[in-house]
């Protein structure tokens, strides 16, 4: 009985020192912030995560392309925006992407990844035009671009 209720003590006295830890470290809510600072701040990242296209030829998978895709915005208000419309610039650089495969753009030994990040700023922001800003996406950053071919075929 008694180990149990050592128990409880420790933890009891654990968690309200982690409590009390975090209270006294946490940072203060700051006031509304200057323009000049907003203006320094940046740049702005939202991670759009892995897009997968396959490439087909006679109506066979022959390989598949991998995309890990960032995606810059020129503001924190338009970072926001971004990520709320997330789903909808994903699908648009999805179709980007078929529509690059489909024209045998990833095909050879050599694909231009300047061209690709092309096509994918066009189609995420396309896909969010008409809202608070006109180009929220200021760069497509590729970290990874990479053709899978497909060995049974």
């Amino acid at each position: 009985m008694k180990a149990v209720l050592l128990f409880a003590v420790a933890a009891a006295l654990a968690f309200a020192g982690g409590y009390g830890f975090g209270r006294f470290e946490a940072p203060q809510e700051a006031a509304p912030a200057a323009p000049a600072e907003t203006v320094a701040g940046g740049p702005y990242y939202v991670e759009a995560g892995q897009l997968v296209v396959p490439m087909l030829e006679r109506g066979r998978t022959v390989a598949f392309i991998l995309t890990q895709v960032t995606l810059e915005a020129s503001s924190a208000d338009d970072a926001l925006l971004v990520r709320r419309r997330l789903p909808h610039a994903r699908s648009a650089m999805l179709e980007a992407l078929f529509d690059l495969a489909g024209h045998g753009r990833f095909n050879g030994p050599a694909v231009d990844p300047q061209g690709v990040a092309i096509a994918l700023l066009a189609g995420a922001n396309g896909s969010l035009t008409g809202r608070e800003s006109a180009q929220p996406v200021r760069a497509v950053l590729i970290d990874r671009l990479l053709r899978q071919d497909n060995t049974r075929l």
